[in-house]
């Protein structure tokens, strides 16, 4: 992909050269011709009989330059003799030099090449916008490279005086061989003083800095990547803050000044696009895709951008809607790695997903979908997400990888930004002077409890010490990549300095020092998590986190059915208690979901005011109640109640398992216990003074456990299936007893048990009806009873069979 970019560069300089066509002799017409046409062979040797006719004839050079680039004559070291020849001859040409500036971007040999061209395009960028000030190609060249200072020290710590019993580790000042001078950021460069004493003293390493080897310096191999102990060991740090700043300021203004020159530079939407999502800048972002529809209104780029910006924007409704114009203008290719769930999936997982794809996906984004009263699923969404941030950050060009296929984005997939993602910068190319002198925990912090030290606060001294072993000039370069999730933990390394991070595991010399091979080595560590956790996501309301509690009972239905009634409840404000109508407008949804995680029942509504009869007063809370009844088939299930204002200000959303039943089966049953503040006879002229109408009764039923002791408790249930006499009337009895919750032991439970010693209420009615199928509501007085948890059992005995059933609820009193 970099070479057709450059390819295209380089013919689009040559063709806009202004006044080539009309300066060309009949021989560089002859070339030129020959290069349109396809004879490549042909304008090579027109060409090299120009140059060696004319040796100064720069255009010439330039056109063999971009022969050996872009066509099958093609051939890197030509390419770039003949371009320096141009620049040689006319050093002041901004086409020659961007062209040059293009060359240096391919990809390097070895690590020492890219410091070298990279120090190269640094100065080449100056150059150009010392003769062009608006030359989008420097400006996005240098806004490149300070995108890449920010990303090294955004986060970036350097741990100057720890080190590690023996050979495991070496701490070092010493400057890494091919680091440029840049790296030691501006700030040192400027007050570099060089203290010629200290690489002079006969001293040994080991004779440098005597507190070196003293706690808290000195830490377990173990607690080597875990920040949080470093800091609370106090093992002093440098922090790069200022250093980061200053280079993304640098990288948004010569990027913004690229596109000012240039708006349809592709590339450089993507380069602002990165460097905002590193810095979580979605606002910024969001301007600047603005800038880019008008460019690519139909480049699935800018839609899925978009959808990125406004997901970790707090819009999750734009990016639905952005990521769906994306998949519009995606090819398939792209577009299968959004659908595939393959990135999530365990192997096992995966075999079952590809025996039916499509069932598997809607199964599984129905159980991760974490509001369904939304029309969009918060958790795919975010799973769109973040594939685009992992390939806009991860994506790597030298091993021609999408984000998503390398081995942080693969685990940016999995588990989302970290919670901490720390760069521990080598003490090697630090630029730290006078490791002796560095901070420890015994100086005085300089700011604040925490020892945070500035890299500008020590100078550069090329000097190794290290604890025990050989200098190991590899791990004196190595730059690590902490990802922390909380429970768990990720290190890459990066030990070419490449950017090309690796998950690490330690080196051999690591191991024949006895080390377990397990220890710190994240190859292993990774697997295994991945395997105990495949993915993660926690769902961050927008609005206000409030609770809506609610219950759930069955009663049987027709058919095979049962009847399903959710009783919730909205918490209300002290001020709203005494409204006859409170003022709010809110979505409400009960939404009913298999064990196969397939939505059975959906129940939407929009409330525009609340009845204030319908409030209910409690100790630390006010609530206003409310039901909702579906229907669900036998078996286990998963009812999930959401709420939201309107605008958007109280969100909640509360998940139960539930059993329903099977109330077909042919024997004596009660149906659930539904727990109520009043039952009375239906008035139809007055249906929304309850929250439940079963029967002839209207029955305001309770959304949680609770009651006060100054309240009656209604007991509502239903029977089925008594026995009826030869005279076709049942007889039954009904006892319902509130006994305090039995906690305790042993012999004290027995006792308990037996004489029904520790207090409670009891009620108990004889029944009697012509049906098998009987609805019946009891009501037992608490005033006596002491607040805490109680146990109320329901018992029918039915009188005709025998028969017993019976029924237990537990609840609070206050």
């Amino acid at each position: 992909m970099r070479t057709r970019h450059i390819i295209f560069l380089l013919g689009f300089l040559f063709l806009s050269h202004a006044g080539y066509a009309q300066s060309a002799d009949h021989d560089m017409e002859e070339g030129v011709s020959a290069f349109q046409e396809g004879s490549y062979e042909k304008a090579e040797q027109v060409l090299l009989n120009i140059t060696e006719s004319a040796p100064d004839r720069a255009e010439a050079h330039y056109l063999l330059a971009r022969l050996y680039t872009e066509t099958p004559l093609s051939d890197p070291d030509k390419a770039e003799n003949a371009l320096d020849e141009a620049i040689r001859i006319e050093p002041e040409n901004p086409d020659y030099l961007v062209a040059k500036l293009l060359q240096l971007r391919k990809k390097p040999r070895t690590v020492l090449q890219e410091r070298i061209r990279e120090q190269r395009r640094i100065a080449l960028s100056k150059k150009i916008l010392a003769i062009d000030s608006t030359n989008a190609f420097a400006h996005e060249e240098l806004g490149t490279l300070f995108i890449r200072d920010f990303w090294r020290y955004r986060n970036a710590m350097m741990f100057p005086t720890m080190a590690f019993s023996g050979s495991l580790y070496r701490g070092s000042s010493a400057m890494a061989l091919g680091d440029p001078p840049s790296f030691q950021g501006a700030p040192l460069q400027e007050d570099l003083e060089q203290d010629e004493s200290s690489n002079d003293t006969g001293d040994s390493p080991q004779q440098a800095s005597p507190a070196f080897a003293f706690d808290p310096n000195n830490v377990f191999l173990a607690d080597r990547f875990d920040i949080e102990k470093l800091e609370e060991q106090g093992v002093p740090f440098l922090e790069f803050s200022g250093r980061a700043q200053d280079a993304y300021e640098r990288a948004v203004a010569h990027l913004e000044d690229a596109l000012a020159s240039d708006p349809l530079r592709h590339s450089v939407y993507r380069q602002l696009m990165k460097i905002y999502s590193l810095k979580g800048e979605y606002d910024a972002a969001r301007e600047m895709l603005e800038n880019m529809y008008a460019s690519f209104p139909e480049d699935p780029s800018t839609w899925l951008y978009l959808g990125l910006a406004q997901a970790y924007g707090g819009d999750p409704q734009g990016a639905a809607s952005a990521f769906e114009m994306a998949f519009q203008y995606m090819d398939n290719e792209e577009k299968i790695v959004f659908e595939t769930l393959s990135l999530l999936l365990l192997p096992e997982e995966e075999e079952r997903y590809e025996e039916d794809p499509v069932t598997y996906a809607s199964r599984f984004w129905a159980s991760k979908d974490p509001r369904y009263l939304t029309p969009w699923n918060e958790r795919k969404i975010e799973h769109y997400a973040r594939l685009v941030y992992a390939d806009l950050l991860y994506a790597s060009e030298g091993l021609e990888l999408r984000g998503w296929d390398t081995e942080r984005g693969h685990i940016l997939v999995r588990y989302g930004p970290p919670e901490r993602d720390v760069v521990i910068v080598p003490g090697s190319t630090s630029g730290v002077k006078n490791l002796g002198d560095a901070p420890t925990s015994r100086m005085e912090p300089r700011s604040g409890s925490r020892e945070q030290f500035r890299a500008t606060d020590m100078g550069f001294n090329p000097r190794t010490f290290h604890l025990g072993g050989d200098f190991d000039m590899l791990a004196e370069t190595n730059t690590f990549n902490i990802w922390d999730y909380g429970d768990f933990r990720f290190v890459f390394e990066d030990p070419f300095r490449n950017g090309e991070y690796r998950l690490y595991s330690p080196p051999a010399s690591d191991m024949s020092a006895g080390v377990p091979a397990w220890l710190n080595d994240y190859s292993i560590i990774a697997k295994e998590t991945i395997a105990q956790t495949p993915e993660l996501y926690e769902y961050e309301a927008p609005g206000r986190r409030v609770d809506i509690p609610f219950v759930a009972s069955a009663f049987k239905g027709s058919g095979e059915d049962a009847d399903v009634y959710v009783s919730y409840g909205i918490p209300i404000s002290e001020d709203g208690i005494h409204q006859e109508t409170i003022d709010i407008a809110a979505r409400i949804g009960a939404f009913l979901v298999s064990e196969r995680r397939d939505i059975l029942v959906e129940r939407r509504q929009t409330i525009y005011g609340l009845r204030g009869d319908r409030i209910r007063s409690f100790d630390e809370a006010h609530i206003w109640v409310g039901g909702q009844v579906m229907t669900a088939p036998p078996g286990q299930h998963e009812v999930s109640m959401e709420f939201e204002t309107v605008s958007g200000g109280a969100i909640a959303v509360q998940r139960r398992a539930i059993e329903v039943p099977d109330f077909t089966e042919d024997e004596l049953q009660v149906s659930d216990l539904m727990l109520a503040y009043s039952i009375e006879d239906a008035d139809p002229d007055n249906v929304e003074s309850a929250t439940v109408h079963r029967g002839e009764f209207a029955i305001i039923s309770a959304p949680w456990n609770v009651f006060s002791h100054r309240q009656p408790i209604y007991l509502f249930f239903e029977i089925y299936r008594l026995t009826r006499t030869e005279d076709g009337e049942t007889q039954y009895e009904m006892e319902a007893r509130l006994t305090p919750r039995n906690n305790a032991r042993g012999i004290a439970r027995v006792v308990r048990n037996i004489f029904g010693t520790g207090g409670g209420v009891s009620v108990s009615v004889p029944g009697s009806g012509s049906l098998p199928d009987e609805t019946n509501y009891l009501i037992l007085d608490a005033a006596n009873q002491a607040p805490g948890l109680y146990t109320l059992t329901l018992r029918v005995r039915d009188l005709v069979s025998g028969k017993s059933v019976e029924r237990t609820i537990d609840l609070f009193l206050e």
